[in-house]
């Protein structure tokens, strides 16, 4: 799988990430690793991006978009409530193992989506 790399003007500080696993529904076990907020260059909008551990992921079968959407359903609530300003936007990114935000790995596993927060809801859309 490819990684998306996305340029960032500014990184502020991860929210503190739950330890806690929870269970996609793939069946896939997952983990908030952190939530970091991304002022986009040029646009200067604020983004969330939720990062999910999921070390079985590489093995996975399924379509992760159900688990993409289930994830932003699941954090992004509460990533909007603790972010400086609104995001304009939420990425969701499952991996495997960690990768430093930005680099690519091609050992790692990753997937990754992108949402409006609306309503408490969360609209998917490509990038």
């Amino acid at each position: 799988m490819k990684a998306l790399v996305i340029p960032l003007a500014l990184v502020a500080a991860p929210a503190e990430a739950e330890e806690e696993e929870v269970v996609a529904p793939s069946g896939m076990a997952v983990t908030l690793h952190e939530v970091l907020y991304e002022v986009q260059p040029y646009s200067e909008e604020l983004w969330a991006v939720i990062r999910l551990l999921a070390p079985d992921l590489a093995d996975a079968e399924d379509d992760p978009q159900e688990d993409l959407d289930w994830a932003c359903t699941h954090f992004a609530p509460e990533a909007v409530d603790a972010a400086p300003e609104p995001p304009v936007q939420i990425v969701v990114q499952i991996m495997d193992r960690v990768v430093p935000r930005g680099q690519a790995d091609a050992e790692a596993a990753q997937v990754f989506a992108g949402y409006v927060f609306d309503d408490d809801s969360c609209i998917w859309e490509g990038f």
